[in-house]
């Protein structure tokens, strides 16, 4: 492969990143919202997430010549979490350069590496999104944020009240008044509350079915959230106001309830699905290219987030 070639590859393989990106995180209706809201780092060795825990004591009502309590408050705390990070190699062999000389054929082929690419991607961003990030490697998951013990962020929940999700783990029928205490308790004041909800396929039918014997079910959504997932080809129910969604990678009898205001990507600058450049192996007649990316998901209020497990048809 000339000079050239490897130019055209890795200048057509940046020029795609965008697409890419988008073709990544507009796979999950999840990533998809919190896409909008993920915050970005210029280094550190890890993710540091201020956290507001306690409300100051010294606020009250005074008159005349009362003394003002001045006495020092606590009030943030942080939260820290380890970077990951994913990768994807293309790789285009002498063989297959061969068999498709010329500009147009070759970026066809790279297309193709591109795409393939892109669904390993998605396939193991959101398999992490789901899980609970027992892999050290992967990706700290919903599973994990949305507890009310355990440690996360670095804060244990048993110990920290404020550090606790909202959950239902009784072994149940679904049902609406379970999911209006889970939602409910996971507000603030009914102004912070889940932007989506995700469950499995076997919930979400059994939520439709709840609401179909109640009235006509209007599949438009009416919250901004929901309308703009409908833009984007997902297919939601609504609960409050909420769209309501199902995922193929989601745990079984499991239905999380997420605000992407407080549980969101947060990404290394330069690590953001960036390709590297072509370089040929010592010992191999090919050329590769990786696409790498670098964050975690993270949290700084659990308290709004809630989950439902156990639940069944």
């Amino acid at each position: 492969m000339n000079a050239s070639y490897t130019e055209l590859l890795s200048t057509t393989l940046k020029e795609y990143k965008n697409q890419l990106v988008d073709n990544i995180f507009d796979s999950n209706a999840a990533f998809f919202l919190m896409k909008e809201k993920q915050k970005m780092s210029s280094g550190g060795e890890r993710i540091v997430v201020p956290i507001m825990y306690a409300t100051n004591e010294t606020a009250g009502s005074y008159s005349g010549y009362d003394e003002l309590d001045v006495t020092a408050q606590p009030a943030v705390t942080v939260a820290e979490y380890n970077w990951k990070l994913y990768y994807a190699s293309i790789t285009i062999s002498g063989e297959e350069e061969m068999k498709n000389r010329g500009e147009r054929q070759l970026i066809n082929l790279l297309e193709s590496k591109v795409k393939q690419s892109e669904m390993s991607l998605v396939a193991d961003l959101t398999t992490g999104f789901f899980g609970s990030g027992s892999d050290s490697d992967d990706i700290v998951g919903v599973d994990a944020a949305i507890q009310e013990t355990g440690t996360y962020g670095g804060i244990a929940g048993a110990t920290h009240a404020y550090w606790r999700a909202d959950t239902d783990e009784t072994a149940e029928t679904l049902s609406l008044a379970d999911m209006t205490n889970t939602f409910n308790s996971c507000s603030k004041g009914g102004t912070d509350s889940p932007d989506i909800i995700v469950t499995d396929q076997t919930l979400y039918e059994k939520y439709e079915s709840l609401m179909a014997a109640k009235l006509n079910i209007n599949y438009e959504s009416r919250s901004k959230a929901g309308k703009m997932l409908g833009d984007a080809g997902f297919t939601a129910l609504e609960f409050k106001g909420r769209p309501l969604v199902w995922d193929e990678n989601c745990t079984s009898s499991n239905m999380y309830f997420i605000n992407s205001k407080h549980l969101y990507f947060h990404v290394m600058e330069g690590r953001n699905f960036e390709t590297t450049e072509f370089i040929k192996p010592t010992n191999q007649d090919a050329r590769t290219a990786q696409v790498l990316w670098m964050g975690n998901i993270v949290c700084d209020r659990r308290a709004s987030l809630g989950a439902m497990r156990g639940k069944t048809a």
